[in-house]
């Protein structure tokens, strides 16, 4: 086990790289509401994280925001060099959450997923996942291949690994461990898009910025 959190440790630290103007999200989508744990932005740094190996999973333990349907996943797919092209990961999992850091039942899950290199890569969910205001979803990704030690592979931001957010289904032991206990620094960059319900008040109208309302009656 200390053989692998190190080899984890040095490939994550010498795969760093700048984001130069990449577009993380697809401008069409900014108005969906996005659950997430990490920090990633454009121009920012982010560490690599290609130290896994076949059939082992990353997990992001994600809060809902609102009532919805979870309609697709977001993963950011990188190597230090980008570009290089599209590789399958074995499946893309949705759970419920049970007791950390192991997922309860299954909810959704998505059969060899193509990813591209240098992108937040959006997959739908079909049919879309119902998800309450409040209720965590754990999102994993499955790798089918070991990823390259220059990547491709799954990425975290660098500014520190939250407790109870990060999972790591690790070979051996072929057990759910703490991400931020096998060494790994920052939150994975696996995201859900839900669709939330519209708030609709008594009197028919729709919720909207109630900053913009008036104080008095016109």
């Amino acid at each position: 086990m200390k053989r692998r959190i190190a080899f984890r440790l040095t490939v994550g630290l010498i795969s760093a790289l700048l984001l130069l103007g990449l577009h993380l999200v697809d401008p069409g989508l900014l108005d969906a509401a996005v659950l997430r744990n990490d920090s990633v932005e454009d121009f920012d740094q982010v560490t690599i994280q290609a130290g896994f190996v076949a059939n082992e999973r990353a997990s992001a333990w994600l809060t809902s925001t609102c009532d919805g349907n979870l309609t697709a996943v977001r993963i950011l797919w990188l190597s230090v060099t980008g570009g290089s092209g599209q590789t399958l990961g074995d499946s893309i999992t949705i759970s419920e959450a049970g007791s950390f850091p192991e997922p309860g039942t299954q909810l959704a899950q998505l059969v060899a997923p193509a990813l591209n290199d240098g992108f937040f890569n959006e997959l739908p969910v079909v049919p879309a996942t119902p998800i309450s205001t409040g209720e965590t979803v754990v999102v994993d990704f499955r790798f089918f291949d070991a990823p390259p030690l220059s990547g491709p592979s799954i990425v975290t931001d660098i500014d520190g690994c939250q407790d109870s957010k990060n999972g790591i289904f690790a070979i051996p032991p072929s057990l759910w461990l703490d991400a931020c206990l096998l060494g790994v620094s920052g939150d994975f960059a696996i995201r859900a898009v839900l669709d939330c319900a519209e708030i609709i008040f008594e009197d028919g109208f729709e919720s909207g910025d109630t900053l913009a309302w008036s104080g008095s009656i016109p």
